[in-house]
């Protein structure tokens, strides 16, 4: 997620446990440990912190000792080991848009959760295996909601559905099927003209698709598992893109050499809403 106060980059790294902040204005990062997996963080319309932990939603604070101190809002895993947070983003009325991620293809267990202004949680979607990287378009009437793995009854790819009034989903459909890549759809951002920016797991392309589905940019980059983009910068037409190591063999690392890391990349001539 871009702060655009502090003009800052945070993500996490899901299976270390920790937060990191980076400052592209003097190139400082740093990181916190969290108690549990972390699967994204959010900064509050008043600059307060909450982070999606494995178990549920908490209030966040990082600590000058590179810990965290952090007080529960709820509880989504249902105490099971196999369910957890896995991704979110917020809108302009200060709700967060959230997902976890389990079960077995014959039970999936990925909901997706619309947390209201003072973090209150309602169910708007269910049915997912790996659920992951919702997005909403520019004036916030769609969610884009992604099934990364697939299964017998929903199958790989970008979902897009119609927001109602009082923030349940409606009409959805499959808007761009995966069956033409050899890799899984991860998460998703959309820039000012309501474009899909999409990772892809086990390939290194960062792919963006009109919002009618059809693929219009393809970015190969220098990581394998591209997971997760964002638009940040002074003008918000900066695309700072994360990958990640899991799963990557040495041949593919030695070709790859950036998996693992963030990658800036500028001249797409996109921007942030």
């Amino acid at each position: 997620m871009w702060d655009p106060d502090a003009q800052s980059l945070y993500w996490v790294d899901i299976l270390e446990n920790r937060i990191y902040r980076h400052h592209p204005a003097d190139g400082v990062t740093q990181s916190w440990l969290t108690p549990e997996h972390v699967g994204f963080v959010v900064v509050r319309p008043n600059g307060e912190l909450v982070a999606g932990f494995k178990s549920g939603l908490h209030h966040v604070v990082l600590d000058d000792d590179a810990s965290v101190t952090s007080t529960r809002i709820d509880r989504v895993d249902d105490n099971r080991d196999d369910v957890r947070f896995n991704d979110a983003t917020s809108d302009a009325e200060g709700r967060i848009w959230a997902c976890t991620l389990g079960g077995t293809p014959e039970g999936p267990l990925g909901t997706y959760y619309c947390y209201d202004a003072e973090l209150h949680r309602r169910t708007v979607d269910a049915g997912y295996l790996i659920a992951n990287g919702p997005a909403l378009n520019p004036d916030g009437s769609l969610l884009y909601t992604v099934e990364t793995s697939g299964h017998p009854e929903r199958q790989k790819g970008v979902y897009v559905s119609r927001i109602t009034p009082r923030a349940g989903l409606d009409a959805q459909r499959l808007l761009i099927p995966w069956d033409d890549y050899d890799s899984s759809p991860d998460g998703v951002v959309t820039d000012g003209e309501g474009n899909l920016w999409l990772g892809e797991f086990h390939g290194n392309v960062l792919r963006c698709f009109s919002s009618e589905g059809e693929e219009i940019v393809s970015l190969p980059l220098t990581a394998w598992n591209i997971t997760k983009a964002v638009f940040g910068g002074e003008r918000r037409d900066l695309l700072y893109v994360t990958s990640a190591r899991v799963e990557a063999d040495e041949e593919t690392l030695s070709r790859y050499p950036d998996t693992g890391g963030v990658i800036e990349v500028a001249g797409t001539g996109a921007r942030g809403a």
